[in-house]
């Protein structure tokens, strides 16, 4: 999402959401989780005041089953790795969290060492380890780069992922700024509080959940938990 505009306003309100979360009294177990529900409810909160007064020209025509997005390489903070991570340990059966995780593998395996723009041109083959039958196997805590999301012309997002074609369909950008916003904001709180908080490559942040142990716990002790992307 580089490239878009930044609200301070509303990274600096996260920020401190994040802030209030992780110092309040209480056991500790569940803070990675309320921090990430912050940002979503903040998110979608913001977004309904500004369209209640500003009513959308066209409506969002994206629906259930339309994913042409969900191939894009979505990069999310810590707290909504834990929370997905959380997510899936919980809802997932064996036998999907494994083939979880070798889908995430694979995805690994094909981004080595190419650029992010070559990674782009071969996205069509890089689906989301978390699509199945064209729908989000974790939909409820997807992260705000998945909310952000949408087009305004579903068949150019088509388009553009069969013919590896980088420029982005018409969207509205209030909305990428919003999410984006509040993801600094939730960043920038995380290391405030002492926690990793630079931005993870899902599939990569996926693996390293179930692999290390004691993840959330961890976490919140500062310590690092997940590897960050390595790309060029």
């Amino acid at each position: 999402m580089h490239g878009i505009s930044l609200d301070e306003k509303l990274a600096v309100l996260q920020q401190a959401k994040v802030m209030e979360i992780f110092h309040q009294a209480g056991g500790s177990e569940n803070k990675a989780r309320e921090m990430a529900l912050s940002a979503f409810f903040f998110a979608d909160h913001v977004i309904g005041l500004i369209e209640a007064a500003n009513p959308l020209p066209s409506p969002i025509p994206c629906q259930t089953g339309c994913h042409f997005c969900c191939f894009a390489q979505v990069e999310l903070t810590p707290p909504e790795a834990l929370i997905l991570g959380e997510y899936v340990e919980q809802q997932f059966s064996e036998t999907e969290k494994k083939e979880l995780l070798a889908r995430s593998q694979r995805s690994l395996d094909l981004q080595a060492g190419k650029s992010k723009k070559k990674i782009a041109k071969i996205r069509a083959k890089l689906p989301c380890p978390l699509l199945k039958e064209g729908k989000c196997m974790a939909h409820p805590v997807r992260p705000l780069v998945c909310r952000a999301m949408h087009a305004l012309d579903p068949g150019a997002c088509e388009n553009a992922l069969k013919t590896a074609d980088l420029s982005s369909p018409p969207y509205y950008a209030h909305r990428q700024e919003i999410f984006f916003s509040i993801s600094q904001g939730l960043l920038a709180g995380c290391r405030d509080v002492g926690c990793q908080s630079a931005a993870l490559e899902l599939s990569r942040a996926l693996l390293d959940y179930f692999t290390q142990p004691r993840a959330q716990e961890r976490w919140l002790s500062g310590e690092k938990v997940f590897n960050l992307p390595r790309r060029q």
